[in-house]
């Protein structure tokens, strides 16, 4: 009976939540307020303007921008029209004409983790639109009007054919979303292309700059210099002090700030898309950095030929050295063993690392015992990465991957030594 009455209870219909329920305290106050009444002069304090929904007023800013409008180094026009090549690693099923219907979108909230206790306050939606791009800003007055604003978002996400985001896959949609079924409102993005620039950010520059965040790229990749911009962490305050004592003007760094977000995202995607365009860039860490992005998805073949421009521009000696490496290792999963086995010979005696020397000898072992069926030179090699071992051994250090060992090698030695003394070996190609 204590089962059948809890289920009777939870599938009873239920009242509408009220908008305190999981609310902070600071927003809990900010409701208990009388409503609040936009007057003229606080409209004059934010560029906004009222719109009449079916579902109540919606607070509207918006602005226009000519497709020649130069956010940092690139116009916002060469966002469009991008190579087949950089769409398929881009946005993988998605065309141009799909991101000329994109929503580029960017959300400012009460709190920085999410949760269904963090309200979204702010929407900024850009669109490419008659010639222009398009900035529109749904911004909440009163939470009272939440309901309004999140359908009006909606509707204008609804004729939109992607979205372009950065984190937005993580924080912004998943925000959105939560704050569209706590409203009892059907989700906005059902089955839309989602381009979350963060993702072929970090996979081309995480390992060369110190951070991956929006504000670093733009003035690192873009050449955007944002100034008396207000801080990410100072929003949610600034959002409360104007629920509680209605001082508008302050949040007007924050309407700058969310549109800046947008066009960064608009210039981050054209120099991205610029990045991996089907030649091979002239950059060699650019090259470097495709290259393991197409050997992680797949792409070997043009995968090697990234790692052999990046080696033919010229790159320092780490980045050297971590592309003869891939691209050795790469010619050998493309069945180019002559070509895998002359980029180790040129590893084993370059003078470098032991470990990368080491890890040469060894590769090498490996192609003349499998592949030439030549077990003297295999031996052979193998007692010179003893003889390394033993060198480094002296010195005080010790191999770093468990196949270098002096164990495994030793190992390795007995092995063909054996295989050496079987009759009937004959030596193969590589």
């Amino acid at each position: 009976m204590e089962l059948r009455e809890r289920l009777r209870l939870a599938l009873q219909p239920r009242a509408e939540p009220s908008a305190t329920a999981t609310a902070s305290p600071a927003v809990q106050t900010a409701l208990a307020r009388p409503f609040l009444r936009l007057t003229r002069e606080l409209l004059l304090e934010l560029p906004l303007r009222c719109v009449e929904t079916s579902r109540g007023v919606v607070y509207l800013a918006e602005e226009w921008w000519p497709l020649d409008y130069r956010h940092g180094r690139l116009p916002l026009r060469d966002a469009l029209g991008l190579e087949a090549a950089a769409m398929s690693r881009l946005a993988p099923g998605l065309s141009g004409p799909d991101l000329l219907g994109a929503a580029f979108i960017d959300v400012e909230t009460t709190g920085l983790f999410g949760g269904t206790g963090t309200y979204v306050f702010l929407v900024g939606i850009g669109t490419f639109e008659e010639a222009s791009f398009r900035l529109r800003q749904f911004f909440l007055a009163d939470l009272r009007g939440e309901k309004a604003m999140l359908a009006a978002v909606a509707e204008l996400l609804a004729g939109c054919r992607a979205l372009v985001s950065f984190n937005g896959r993580r924080f912004d949609v998943p925000l959105l979303e939560t704050r569209l079924t706590l409203s009892r409102l059907p989700p906005s993005t059902p089955g839309l292309p989602h381009l979350d620039l963060l993702y072929p950010a970090r996979r081309l520059y995480r390992r060369r700059l110190p951070s991956c965040r929006l504000a670093f790229l733009e003035e690192t990749l873009l050449g955007v210099e944002r100034e008396d911009d207000v801080p990410g962490w100072a929003i949610p305050a600034l959002y409360f002090d104007y629920m509680r004592g209605g001082r508008a003007e302050p949040l007007r760094a924050v309407f700058r700030h969310n549109a800046l977000d947008i066009l960064s995202l608009v210039a981050l995607l054209a120099h991205l898309a610029h990045a991996v365009s089907g030649t091979p860039p002239a950059d060699s860490d650019d090259c470097l950095a495709l290259a393991r992005w197409g050997e992680s998805e797949g792409r070997l073949t043009d995968a090697a030929r990234l790692y052999e421009s990046a080696l033919e521009n010229g790159t320092d000696e780490e980045a050297r050295t971590v592309a003869v490496r891939r691209l050795a290792r790469l010619y050998r999963r493309l069945g180019r063993w002559e070509d895998s086995a002359r980029l180790w010979r040129l590893k084993a005696d370059d003078g470098g690392a032991p470990d990368g020397r080491l890890e040469a000898l060894i590769e090498l072992a490996k192609l003349e015992e499998h592949r030439r069926r030549d077990y003297a030179t295999a031996e052979a090699l193998t007692r010179r990465a003893l003889s390394l071992v033993e060198t480094m051994s002296v010195r005080g250090r010790a191999p770093s991957m468990p196949l270098l060992q002096r164990e495994a090698l030793e190992h390795r030695l007995w092995r063909l030594r054996r295989r050496a003394s079987q009759p009937l070996h004959v030596a193969g190609h590589l």
